[in-house]
């Protein structure tokens, strides 16, 4: 008899039922990314199912992580799906904290990453990596996304259910002088509808309406 961790795990036969040419599933655990996601996809029709896994850390660049993620859930669900991988990059740092920056925020935090460009330019930039697999022998489909901004010198702001990350409270937006956790409903949405105009969502929405139209 399965685990009850194991059929945490898998799609359950009312999920296979649902699973149909405007649906696909987004494995993650982050609730802002999924909400994100949702947000963009409702626009072409496509219902966004959350799925969360344990997946072992991999090695590589986030698109090769990315991948490795998608091929590890495809095991699991064995249906179109999608993973999603981000770092955060600071030019003076070498690109520190990099795809590490969940590690970097739990140990030295967001004070020592401003610790480490002090005196350094602040130049800094957020990229996502979506990977589309329908297939264990197919080839993965990647979309991206990149977020220029600048480092604040101090926290600024609070944090709310909508920002994804803890440095929200350290970024600043290219051409902004606000931190994301700074802003206002209104000023985060107009931030939001930016970034998404042309975004890896908007790409993977494009490409899946056309994909399931032929």
């Amino acid at each position: 008899m399965s685990s009850e961790r194991e059929k945490d795990r898998r799609i359950t036969s009312k999920e296979k039922k649902e699973i149909s040419k405007q649906e696909i599933i987004f494995v993650t655990s982050n609730k802002g990314k999924y909400n994100s996601a949702k947000r963009v996809l409702e626009g072409f029709g496509i219902k966004v199912i959350q799925k969360n896994i344990p997946i072992p850390e991999s090695r590589g660049s986030i698109e090769e992580i990315a991948v490795q993620k998608a091929k590890y859930a495809y095991k699991t669900f064995k249906e179109p799906l999608l993973v999603n991988d981000s770092g955060f990059f600071v030019k003076s740092l070498n690109g520190f904290p990099m795809m590490f920056t969940n590690f970097a925020l739990e140990t030295i935090g967001n004070e020592g990453i401003l610790k480490l460009a002090e005196g350094k330019a602040r130049d800094c930039e957020f990229k996502e990596i979506l990977c589309y697999l329908d297939g264990p022998h197919k080839k993965p489909k990647i979309f991206e996304r990149i977020v220029k901004g600048k480092l604040a010198f101090k926290e600024k702001g609070r944090l709310s259910p909508r920002h994804w990350s803890k440095l929200s409270l350290i970024f600043i937006p290219e051409g902004g002088k606000k931190t994301l956790g700074e802003m206002t409903d209104e000023e985060y949405d107009d931030f939001h509808k930016k970034i998404e105009n042309s975004s890896h969502w908007e790409q993977f929405g494009n490409f899946y309406s056309n994909l399931k139209s032929i």
